[in-house]
């Protein structure tokens, strides 16, 4: 084995902790800083309540005051991590543009180098007017609305497929591929894409793979965001899927499949589960099943990282509120 416990050397990972479950991180972040072990750098991906939001929006936060974000920015650069807001509605407007609380947080979050996942390319365009370099990184959801459903704009063909992520790697600084995608074309012919190295690939997903009424899935999460009591008007065979190996169903690369995305050149994994009911305990097994060599001391460090969770939660509470 090793030195380091990341399989991966180069790689980016970016994990659904942002807005809840912080602590995750940085227990872990800590317990490899115990035993001497690389600590790469993260991206933690999620979003406060506000108009440019997707539906999953954790219920622990409300209005954040200036002061709480900046600490938190603070908290994660000592633990190695970048901050990616995911805002991604669907259904922005240019009216949603000017929203003041969304534009609040926007700023706070661009003087301190953030990065944003987003579905609407007007949105892009605003972040982009603000601030140039900023990084805006194209939402799976792009690609779920257009290859996926039975309302799919076309045929997801190779041809296709490539073309269109090509197209909004010129407009957008990483884009995130469909699984469907990385698990066939990117481990067949990975030069149908013009650079390989800002494409993003999902570990798991949020329903099983290649399911029919993904696209639902989103204006579903984005019903409830909006009105709390609306009824599931769609039918998903993830329902019928027991919530003890909804891992297992949900996870779309093997672990070999994923060693050849990162030789053919992805540098960058994603983990998804952002706001879901998934147990803590199930996302540090997918964690360390995924970026680790877990063999050896990794264990011992896995059983440490769940000692210390209660711990860091505290400190973490602590730090941000400037207590």
């Amino acid at each position: 084995m090793e030195s380091s416990l990341f399989k991966y050397k180069n790689v980016e990972w970016s994990l659904p902790l942002l807005f809840q479950y912080e602590p995750i991180w940085t227990a872990i972040h800590d317990r490899l800083k115990d035993y001497c072990i690389p600590i790469p750098k993260v991206n933690l991906f999620g979003s406060p309540s506000n108009v440019w939001a997707g539906g999953r929006v954790p219920a622990i936060y409300g209005d954040l005051k200036k002061n709480l974000l900046v600490n938190l920015f603070e908290y994660l650069r000592k633990h190695n991590a970048t901050p990616s807001f995911t805002f991604t509605a669907t259904d922005i407007t240019k009216e949603d543009l000017k929203d003041k609380y969304a534009n609040y947080i926007l700023d706070i979050a661009l003087e301190n180098n953030s990065k944003f996942i987003v579905h609407s390319d007007l949105l892009k365009n605003h972040i982009k007017e603000k601030k140039a370099d900023a990084t805006v990184i194209a939402s799976v959801i792009k690609s779920n609305f257009r290859f996926q459903g039975p309302d799919r704009i076309e045929d997801p063909t190779i041809e296709n497929e490539s073309n269109y992520y090509n197209e909004l790697l010129k407009e957008y600084d990483i884009v995130v591929v469909r699984p469907e995608y990385s698990k066939t074309t990117l481990v067949e012919h990975p030069e149908y894409i013009d650079d390989i190295s800002r494409i993003e690939v999902l570990i798991n997903q949020p329903c099983i793979y290649n399911c029919p009424k993904m696209p639902e899935h989103y204006k579903c999460i984005e019903k409830f965001k909006t009105n709390p009591n609306a009824e599931n008007y769609f039918k998903c065979i993830r329902f019928n899927i027991p919530a003890n190996i909804q891992y297992e169903n949900t996870l779309a690369h093997s672990q070999k499949t994923v060693e050849m995305l990162v030789k053919n050149g992805i540098k960058r994994l994603k983990l998804q589960g952002r706001g879901s009911n998934i147990p803590v305990i199930s996302l540090l097994q997918l964690i360390s099943s995924q970026m680790m060599n877990f063999d050896g001391n990794g264990y011992q460090i896995f059983e440490k990282i769940h000692i210390a969770l209660e711990i860091k939660s505290q400190e973490f509470l602590e730090q941000i509120n400037n207590i």
